[in-house]
C-alpha cells in the first residue's frame, strides 16, 4: 500500500512542480517586456511652462567672454560621457552636454540677443563651481565695467541648477559676472522670454549660422525642441506623463522623474516628420547605467494608431538596433555620434548598472543632424523581420504633428499649428 500511495501521490507533485515552472518562466518573460505609456498632448494651459530660449546662435545671439575669450573655431563637442570644451560658444549651443569651464577668480560673460527682447529669467546648470554671480541686463551697449548696467540678481553659485528671475524686463544685453573660489563647469545657459502662444503657432525664425565653426553649425539647432514639432510621444513610466515635455524644453531646471521601480527608464520622442539625424545627446540624474539611443522610422506594433500602452517584448527589442550606446561612469550625460540616419522617432533608453531605491530623471534630450546631402542618408532597419506601423496614421494621431515628407522640397502650405482657437461669439441685444 505504502508503494502504490507513492506511485499515485508522484506523478501529481512533479506535474505541480511543472506548473510552478511554468508559472515563473511565464512571470519572468512578462517582466521582461518593456511597457510604454503614450503622453497626453500639450494643451494651451500648459504653455506657462515653456518658455522660448533666446540665448541660441540660430536667433542671433552672442557671447563674449573676459578675461580670456577663446575663438568659436575652439569649440569642442562632448563624446560618450566626457566634455573638455574650453570655448564660451558652447553656452550659446542646443547641445545640453557641452559645457564652459569656470577657474578661480573672476569671469564676465556678456550675452547680446538679436534684439531687445521682453526677459522674464535667466538660468544654467552648475556642476562644481562655487563662488558667487551676478545678473544684471540693459537694452543698449554699454561697457563691461559701466555703472548703468541694471542688476537683477546676485546670489551664491548653488550645485546643479542656477536660476534668477528678473522680469518680466526689456532687455538686448545680459552679463553675468563669476566670482568662483572653487572651480567648476557650467552649461545649458538660457535666457528666456515670456512665455506666449505664438512661440508654439508661430515659431520664431532661425537664423542661419555665420561663425567660423563647423561644430556650431552642427550642434547649434536641436530637432527635438518642443517649440518645434517635436513632442514626447511614449514614457516607460512616471507619476505625472503631461510633464515629460519637460525631456526636450530646453530649460536646465526642469526634469522629468521616471518611478522609482522603473528597471529600464524609456522615452521616445517623436520629431513630427523623419528627418536626417547625426548625433543624439541628454542630461539625467548622475548614475551609473547603459545609455542606448534610437532613431527609428516606425515603432514596433500592430494598430494602425498610437495606442496609448505600447508593449515591446524581447524579441521586439532585438529587434530595434541602436546607432550607439555609450556606458556611463555616474557622469549624468551621454553623447554619441553616427552616420546620418533618416528616421522620425528617438527613442532613449537607459539601464542602470544596480538597481537604485531613488527614482531617475532626465533633464534634456537634444538631436541634431549633421550633412543634409542625400548622398549621406542612411536608411534605418527600425524593425527586423516585421511590418511596423506608422503611429502617425489613424484618427488618434491628430493628437500628434503631422508628418512631412523626409526629402524634396518644402511644402507650398505653412504646417497646421499645434493649437487651435475656436472664439465663442456672444449674441448682443440691440
Amino acid at each position: 500500500m505504502e508503494i502504490m500511495s507513492a506511485s499515485v501521490l508522484h506523478p501529481s507533485r512533479v506535474w505541480l512542480l511543472i506548473c510552478c515552472l511554468f508559472l515563473l518562466l511565464g512571470s519572468t518573460l512578462f517582466a521582461a517586456d518593456l511597457v510604454l505609456q503614450r503622453v497626453p498632448p500639450l494643451t494651451v494651459e500648459q504653455v506657462p511652462s515653456y518658455p522660448q530660449n533666446l540665448a541660441r546662435y540660430h536667433f542671433g545671439a552672442q557671447v563674449e567672454a573676459a578675461p580670456r575669450t577663446n575663438p568659436i573655431a575652439s569649440l569642442q563637442l562632448s563624446s560618450n560621457s566626457e566634455d573638455h570644451n574650453v570655448a564660451e560658444a558652447a553656452l550659446l549651443c542646443d547641445d545640453p552636454t557641452v559645457g564652459y569651464p569656470l577657474s578661480n577668480g573672476n569671469t564676465r560673460l556678456l550675452i547680446s540677443l538679436s534684439k531687445i527682447e521682453n526677459i522674464d529669467k535667466i538660468s544654467f546648470r552648475n556642476s562644481g563651481a562655487k563662488g558667487e554671480v551676478t545678473v544684471a541686463t540693459s537694452s543698449a551697449k554699454l561697457p563691461a565695467d559701466s555703472a548703468q548696467w541694471h542688476q537683477v540678481m546676485r546670489q551664491q553659485l548653488t550645485s546643479n541648477v542656477v536660476t534668477a528671475n528678473v522680469g518680466p524686463s526689456d532687455a538686448k544685453y545680459v552679463r553675468l559676472t563669476f566670482n568662483v573660489t572653487e572651480p567648476g563647469r557650467i552649461a545649458g545657459l538660457g535666457v528666456y522670454s515670456v512665455p506666449v502662444v505664438a512661440d508654439f503657432t508661430m515659431p520664431r525664425a532661425h537664423r542661419a549660422t555665420q561663425e567660423n565653426s563647423e561644430n556650431i553649425a552642427f550642434i547649434s539647432y536641436n530637432l527635438s525642441d518642443v517649440h518645434a514639432k517635436a513632442r514626447a510621444l511614449y514614457v516607460s513610466s512616471g507619476a505625472d506623463l503631461q510633464q515629460a515635455n519637460r525631456m526636450i524644453d530646453n530649460q536646465p531646471g526642469t526634469t522629468y522623474t521616471f518611478s522609482a521601480d522603473d528597471a529600464t527608464p524609456t522615452a521616445v520622442i517623436d520629431l513630427g516628420k523623419e528627418m536626417a539625424v547625426q548625433r543624439i545627446s541628454g542630461t539625467y540624474l548622475a548614475r551609473e547605467a547603459m545609455v542606448d539611443f534610437y532613431v527609428l522610422r516606425m515603432l514596433p506594433g500592430d494598430s494602425a494608431v498610437a495606442p496609448k500602452t505600447l508593449r515591446l517584448s524581447d524579441s521586439d527589442l532585438a529587434g530595434l538596433k541602436p546607432v550607439g550606446s555609450v556606458a556611463d561612469t555616474g557622469k549624468g550625460r551621454a553623447a554619441i555620434d553616427f552616420a546620418p540616419v533618416t528616421g522620425r522617432y528617438i527613442m532613449v533608453k537607459w539601464t542602470p548598472a544596480a538597481h537604485q531605491d531613488t527614482s531617475f530623471s532626465v533633464d534634456e534630450i537634444a538631436v541634431f543632424s549633421g550633412n543634409r546631402s542625400k548622398g549621406l542618408i542612411a536608411a534605418n532597419t527600425s524593425y527586423d523581420g516585421k511590418e511596423a506601423k506608422d503611429l502617425g496614421e489613424g484618427k488618434e494621431a491628430k493628437e500628434m504633428p503631422e508628418e512631412g515628407p523626409a526629402e524634396g522640397p518644402p511644402p507650398t502650405l505653412p504646417d497646421p499649428p499645434p493649437f487651435v482657437f475656436v472664439p465663442q461669439i456672444v449674441p448682443t441685444s440691440p
